[in-house]
């Protein structure tokens, strides 16, 4: 075995040792050109990331571009080229691999730009595997055009590689190689430096820009700090829970400025979540008053939340928005369009929850502006509410109350609890009259709270959906999201002409559809979902999951291309560039 060895590695002799020193020398100087070549070609993300508005988040930025593609095109010297010039002893072919592994390199940071550039994600298996054996000829078409710079970009290797071999005496005399060293890898500690710092002092602007590069991992030193007391790592948690997670995007919500029409129809608003309940609930046995209520609405069998959560929940509700965008809500305490609407037209007020309103969504962003009052009960809302709504003065009203399956020994019993509560309710309504002039949405803004290894379960999202409005009853057969709601009452009846894109990622409900598949997402996932249940899951990273009719995982599938697309493209639809 030694003497095999012995003939397959060359021989260290001084010659050997010379010409390995020219390999190296000339590595060096090529991994330059190749990381000038790298930072040209990434420059391209800059103008389809989320550009920081501070002048600090500017200048990391352009810090972290600096340094981090000049250690991976390095770090990729060294563990694949560096031991190849001990290896091959001829240069020629050391050189002809290196251009060779150079040009591959460059050629999948464009294309990765690109992807980036369309669905804010980077190369993954999955892009991969979707961009090379496409469905459709046309898609195929445009990203083979990705391949064009390919000849390109190896005569410049070539060229290149030819030229510093044979001036690589010269190019070993300057004594500028080192500073530019140094210069990188400044850049490059500076940049995780700088986000530990950040991350630890929650500045958005530049833990923002996590997701911009491929294969960037950048420090945190939140571990480190708590051993040595500098930090609470709870309260730094339970912060960063109130304001939204660092690395999220920057919200471009709405598009542009709405536009009004002059016909605005000032009905009362009532919205009542309760919170915990399925349609499976609502029966004569379990809420007969509730079951009875939804004989004389409009009913939406088929009805999702676009989240995982309660809060996910909420946004998608309020603002038209899937769940992946609440850490944005919440990190620029956004207003609803809807709420900023019924504000503008002089509406009053009556938001009543069983906890004060304890998710961040509500104090932070949706009901930033309002006096949220105490309550600690379904009862003490309600009884709150009661008072506000006989001491209201005539104008038109929103009014929201939030409630949630009341402690009882097993959930039948909280179901007729909540039922009675509801019955309550109904019957202060009729009382005052307000049942004739007031369109109220029953729903729910998780179905259950039962863990789900599918975040998405459709026990959990799939929620009731109920319109009570002048005895316009019946049962709409579509599928439904709780994206469609606010889009649906501010072009009917809050006079908004803008279109719905603009503002919302839902559609009106009114309006005939054509309608494939609904979204949800959560801050990892996008979710599409099949009028018969099928779920195609796909992160940020470019993993997917399939998940059947039957709530099972399906292995070894792939998503259809023209979905992947679309899902991309419509969950991407308010991030700002």
């Amino acid at each position: 075995m030694l003497d095999l060895l012995r003939r397959i590695l060359p021989k260290n002799s001084r010659q050997y040792r010379e010409e390995t020193s020219q390999r190296i020398a000339w590595g060096h100087w090529f991994a330059l050109f190749n990381i000038v070549i790298a930072l040209a070609i990434s420059s391209r993300y800059a103008f389809s990331a989320d550009w920081p508005n501070t002048l600090f988040g500017k200048l990391y930025f352009f810090i972290s571009l600096l340094g981090h593609f000049s250690f991976i095109v390095f770090a990729l010297y060294l563990l694949l080229l560096f031991p190849l010039s001990f290896l091959i002893t001829n240069s020629r072919t050391f050189r002809g691999i290196s251009v060779c592994v150079a040009t591959i390199g460059m050629t999948v940071l464009l294309v990765d730009s690109e992807v980036f550039k369309q669905f804010y994600l980077h190369l993954s298996p999955l892009v991969w595997d979707l961009l090379v054996n496409p469905d459709e000829g046309e898609l195929s078409r445009q990203w083979q055009l990705l391949f064009v710079p390919m000849p390109i970009i190896l005569l410049l290797e070539l060229l290149y590689s030819r030229w510093c071999w044979n001036k690589l005496r010269s190019f070993n005399r300057q004594k500028w190689g080192k500073y530019v060293a140094l210069f990188f890898l400044t850049n490059f500690i500076a940049t995780h430096l700088l986000y530990a710092w950040s991350d630890m002092a929650l500045y958005r602007p530049v833990t923002a820009q996590k997701a911009n590069y491929p294969l960037s991992y950048p420090m945190t030193a939140r571990s480190f700090l708590e051993k040595h007391g500098l930090v609470n790592r709870a309260n730094l948690e339970q912060e960063i829970e109130e304001s939204g997670r660092l690395d999220t995007f920057f919200l471009n919500y709405p598009k542009s400025p709405l536009q009004f029409a002059n016909k605005v129809n000032k009905i009362n608003l009532l919205f009542i979540n309760l919170s915990g309940i399925s349609n499976d609930d609502i029966t004569p046995t379990k809420m007969p008053y509730l079951a009875q209520i939804s004989q004389q609405a409009r009913r939406f069998s088929q009805h999702y939340t676009a989240g995982s959560t309660a809060a996910e929940s909420t946004a998608s509700l309020f603002y038209g928005l899937s769940g992946r965008y609440l850490d944005a809500i919440l990190s620029e305490k956004k207003p609803s369009v809807l709420i900023s609407r019924l504000q503008h037209l002089d509406y009053q007020f009556g938001l009543f929850s069983h906890n004060s309103f304890a998710e961040p969504i509500y104090h932070r962003a949706l009901f930033a502006n309002f006096n949220l009052p105490k309550t600690t009960s379904n009862l003490d809302a309600i009884k709150h509410w009661k008072t506000w709504l006989e001491q209201r003065i005539s104008s038109p009203f929103f009014s929201y109350l939030d409630l949630h399956l009341p402690p009882a020994k097993d959930k039948e019993q909280q179901t007729k609890l909540l039922d009675w509560q509801f019955a309550d309710i109904w019957q202060t309504l009729e009382t005052q009259g307000l049942t004739k002039s007031t369109l109220i949405v029953i729903t729910s803004d998780i179905a259950d709270t039962v863990h789900h290894e599918n975040s998405f379960d459709q026990q959990k999202i799939k929620v009731p959906m109920m319109l009570y409005w002048q005895e316009d009853k019946g049962n709409y057969i579509g599928a439904s999201s709780h994206l469609d709601i606010a889009p649906t009452l501010l072009s009917q009846f809050f006079g908004v002409s803008s279109p719905i894109p603009q503002y919302a990622q839902g559609i009106d409900l009114t309006k005939a559809n054509e309608r494939k598949w609904l979204m949800a997402s959560n801050y990892r996932w996008n979710v599409a979902i099949m009028p018969n249940g099928e779920q195609y899951h796909i992160d940020k990273k470019g993993d997917f999951v399939h998940y059947n009719a039957d709530g099972e995982k399906e292995p070894h599938s792939r998503p259809p291309l023209a979905l992947f697309l679309q899902l991309i493209q419509q969950s991407n639809q308010f991030i700002e560039n």
